[in-house]
């Protein structure tokens, strides 16, 4: 058998495994029926079994989900007995709110669980309330729950035996851990670049990523150990209403700034502003109260903003913007579960247990996208940057350095040079009779012969070595660890490259020489006086009757300052 069918036949194992793994998951769940009794009389009337003909049909999916009432009832019963050597419980997941009364078959007493508060039991993860079940159940056995608090929350439930519930809160906490780490990571990130770099869209994603970790630490549980963690989380829905509305508005401003909406596609732009303002009016609103209406326009505000920031997204990468397709990569499935969760919140429809978990798993995912893609944004700045500083010491007709760069490379040799006691030399050239050049054939004409001479001196140049336009017709070279014997050769190769024959322009064969003025840099001289010596010595050579090399006299006057 060859590796390719190996492979092939491990693969197809590993398949039957999984599905076998989860046929007996699927066989070992137990089927729940839920009913909901929309009334809160007296526990022993529900527990004697006098409202049973109240109560509604069963649900179609085990869950729990009362937006509209602050206390209620619930009948939970198993379809299938519940053996208690199992030590089972009845586990209620993503809770938030709920104020739990649990009455279970064989305890002594009504059980209390909450989220938050005295009645919030440490031994199990935030993930669930676990309701024990000490006699197990028989089918069709009830488990009665009264429910306190309205929420838009669903609640799913299950029967898991104990070993389960500790495999699932371990998981829970692992991937919470990962999901809040993460993000706390980037906003550290975020907030020292916007530090370092003063740039505002950093600023914006660091906040939008704390109301991120602020919403789902609300909704999840996740700091019911801190201190007043009751008051602040568990009381109502304002805290968590307050960080997704502000988590908007920040997210708004961000991706504005991000995509460039205002100068690329002011429309849009005017459009977010709309969203932006609903956001930040509901989380404001909700600081003094918590009704219902600013849940819907909250929510509004969040699926109109995605929908508009999709649009802008899909329509600036069709035409071939960066930042546009680093949002639809990241941003796509965040909008996707922040609007089906809005959508829940909303009662448009009731999504499944996990769904809280994508959608903190989209938060990093995107995050994590969009951290790479800002740091993108900040090197494609620096480039263009570095281009920019680049052309500003870069003279336009030459491409040699223009006299500020050509200066700046002297004025860091000559600090070398002093340093490590090294001999430097520099070099004034300057091209004959180029007046007459531009008064006889036109400008275009000598510029392109300042081109022919700028190429053939820098062929003449090692690569530490610089040269630069000083002038109109003069050039400048930078001649570092060279003596003046060693300086006066390269300047006749220079002048030889020149005059060994004509500079070829598009229409003229010219002919060319050069003056050139040597002086090696003194211990202890400056940078006035070596300019001045190389200076006098070009002169000599254009008094001696041009096309020479002449070297400079020792330095006598003006000294280092």
């Amino acid at each position: 058998m060859g590796t390719g069918d190996r492979r092939r036949g491990a693969w197809l194992r590993n398949v039957v495994l999984c599905w076998m793994l989860l046929c007996a998951a699927a066989a070992g769940a137990v089927e729940l029926e839920v009913r909901e009794l929309r009334a809160d009389p007296p526990p022993a009337e529900v527990l004697a079994g006098r409202h049973d003909a109240r109560l509604e049909p069963p649900r179609d999916s085990p869950t729990l989900q009362q937006p509209h009432r602050d206390a209620q009832w619930w009948r939970i019963a198993p379809a299938t007995a519940v053996d208690a050597a199992d030590s089972p419980r009845l586990v209620l997941r993503t809770p938030f709110l709920y104020r739990v009364q649990a009455w279970a078959p064989g305890a002594e007493a009504p059980t209390r669980h909450t989220l938050y508060g005295d009645d919030a039991d440490f031994r199990y993860s935030s993930r669930a309330l676990v309701i024990d079940l000490p006699d197990g159940l028989r089918a069709g056995e009830p488990v009665w729950l009264r429910v306190e608090r309205g929420s838009t929350m669903v609640t799913a439930l299950s029967i898991e035996s104990m070993d389960q519930v500790h495999r699932a809160d371990l998981v829970f906490v692992a991937w919470r851990s990962l999901v809040l780490t993460s993000l706390a990571v980037l906003v550290i990130l975020a907030l020292a670049f916007w530090g370092g770099t003063g740039e505002r869209s950093y600023g914006y994603f660091g906040a939008m990523l704390l109301c991120a970790i602020g919403y789902l630490a609300a909704i999840g549980g996740d700091l019911r150990w801190m201190p007043g963690a009751e008051a602040l989380f568990g009381t109502s829905a304002q805290t968590n209403r307050v960080f997704g509305c502000v988590g908007v508005v920040f997210s708004n401003l961000f991706q504005r700034g991000y995509l460039d909406l205002p100068r690329k596609l002011p429309w849009c732009d005017r459009l977010l502003a709309i969203g932006t303002w609903i956001a930040a009016g509901s989380g404001a609103a909700s600081l003094f109260g918590d009704w219902a209406a600013f849940s819907l326009s909250g929510n509004f505000a969040l699926l109109y903003s995605a929908v508009v920031l999709l649009v802008a997204a899909a329509v600036l990468a069709l035409h071939g913007d960066r930042a546009a397709r680093v949002v639809l990569a990241s941003w796509i499935s965040l909008m996707v579960f922040s609007f089906l969760a809005a959508a829940q919140m909303m009662g448009l429809w009731t999504g499944p247990p996990w769904l809280v978990h994508g959608l903190a798993g989209s938060f990093v995912l995107a995050s994590l996208l969009l951290a790479i893609g800002l740091l993108d944004k900040l090197l494609q700045l620096r480039r263009d940057r570095d281009h920019a500083s680049r052309q500003a010491v870069i003279d336009p007709v030459t491409k040699a350095l223009n006299r500020q760069g050509v200066e700046e490379r002297l004025y860091r040799e000559v600090e070398q040079a002093r340093a490590q006691s090294t001999p430097l030399s520099i070099a004034f050239v300057d091209l004959d009779r180029f007046k007459e050049i531009n008064d006889r054939h036109g400008h275009s004409v000598g510029d392109q012969c300042l081109r022919i001479v700028s190429w053939r001196l820098r062929n003449q140049l090692r690569r530490n070595e610089a040269m630069g336009r000083y002038g109109g017709d003069e050039f400048l070279v930078v001649l570092p660890g060279r003596s003046r014997l060693e300086a006066m050769a390269i300047a006749e190769r220079m002048r030889i490259s020149v005059n060994c024959r004509p500079l070829s322009t598009t229409e003229f064969d010219i002919a060319a020489s050069l003056s050139i003025g040597v002086a090696e840099l003194d211990p202890g001289e400056s940078m006035a006086s070596l300019f001045e010596r190389a200076d006098a010595a070009l002169y000599a050579s254009k008094s001696a009757g041009r096309d020479r090399a002449s070297a400079a006299q020792p330095a006598d006057g003006l000294w280092t300052v």
